[in-house]
């Protein structure tokens, strides 16, 4: 009913909206156009590599982005359920039966294959090797023995108990080790008398560590801290490492078994991006578009004046190795190798924005100066 209802709306809307050059028609029937709400005469702007020069127009037709009427970012179209047919077809790749491989009935496996290895059966009743059985009582002898419970065992017991209660019985206590059996004092009476110490002794100061001297609340305070930096840097790197998927992954569109919901979804996602790029130019920022994929790199005012600064030398070397050297750590080092590439085309492009750039750096120059 759903797909129905859209191929019904995009037949009857094809007469009332017209899609830009490279804009898919369904898109733009199914997602709609947003026009630019302001123009923008800051930042800067480059499409694979490009340069394009301000003032700036974004608008947005369908899961497009454009800026000054040039495709800047394509969003990928695709439903679930097509995600979960591609899915399945890459899993039947890799399974035989879904080939049309035979199957054996052994284990699953297939024809041809190694066979399943087997343990070979041993009996239950082993006998033991042949020879003369010990009798009962040559058992039990053997164990007694073994356990220091035999007879010879018993009267070496009772001989020791003995001579200890002798010894026992006539005593030893407070004489001489020489065995004359004359008595002599081995000690003294010892005095026992208390006598304090000249100086009381200090009081003991238990050690408390450093950390716990801190409060419940400083303490927490400072662990949360600690867990949000380490989010905030394993975010970076799943954001950066996101994005870099995503420059290398060209945008399908796929329009047959979208949802309502999915057309909402995808809808507020190119909407949302489309505002925000125009507040990111607003607030002259850097701003790098590959025309084929969502990805975006974006950078903040200083950086973009640093780099605009540098970019007229080190495209004038022989290679792109001094530009991805020095600024292959802050943006994506294929994207810099495309702005090297067309450093003939958005040279003269770039004159205004290296003048306005080389006087805004002289006057905070000035500016910082002063201050001093």
């Amino acid at each position: 009913m759903v797909k129905q209802l859209l191929l019904g709306l995009a037949l009857c809307g094809a007469m009332v909206l017209s899609a830009t050059e490279g804009v898919s028609d369904m898109a733009v029937q199914l997602f709609g156009k947003e026009a630019a709400t302001k123009r923008v005469d800051k930042g800067v702007v480059f499409i694979d590599g490009l340069y394009v020069k301000a003032p700036y127009s974004v608008t947005r037709e369908g899961n497009v982005i454009l800026i000054n009427g040039q495709i800047a970012s394509r969003f990928k179209v695709e439903s679930a359920v097509a995600g979960a047919m591609a899915t399945a077809r890459e899993a039947a790749k890799n399974d035989p039966a879904m080939q049309g491989g035979e199957i054996s009935e052994e284990a699953g496996a297939t024809i041809g294959s190694d066979d399943t290895p087997t343990l070979e059966s041993t009996s239950k009743g082993t006998k033991a090797p042949a020879g003369k059985k010990p009798s009962a009582l040559e058992a039990k002898i053997a164990k007694q023995y073994a356990n220091g419970t035999g007879l010879e065992a018993k009267i070496a017991a009772q001989k020791k108990a003995k001579e200890l209660k002798e010894a026992s019985a006539k005593g030893s206590f407070n004489e001489s080790s020489s065995g004359t059996g004359e008595t002599m004092a081995l000690f003294e009476e010892a005095d026992y008398t208390y006598t304090p110490p000249a100086k009381p002794e200090p009081p003991a100061v238990p050690y408390v560590r450093p950390a716990a001297k801190a409060s419940f609340a400083e303490t927490a305070a400072k662990n949360k801290a600690r867990a949000e930096e380490v989010a905030a840097k394993a975010a970076a790197a799943a954001s950066g490492a996101k994005e870099e998927e995503e420059s290398e992954e060209i945008a399908t569109e796929d329009f047959e078994n979208l949802s309502e919901e999915e057309i909402a979804a995808i809808t507020k996602k190119v909407a949302d991006r489309r505002a925000l790029l125009e507040k990111l130019l607003e607030a002259d920022s850097l701003v790098l578009l590959s025309a084929n994929t969502s990805a975006a790199k974006t950078q903040k005012k200083a950086v973009m004046l640093r780099f605009v600064a540098s970019l007229e030398k080190l495209c004038s070397a022989s290679s792109a190795d001094a530009l991805v050297k020095q600024w292959g750590k802050t943006l994506p080092a294929g994207y810099l190798r495309k702005i090297y590439d067309n450093r003939e085309s958005n040279a003269p492009e770039m004159k205004t924005l290296i003048l306005r750039v080389n006087r805004e750096q002289k006057e905070a120059k000035e500016r910082s100066s002063r201050r001093l």
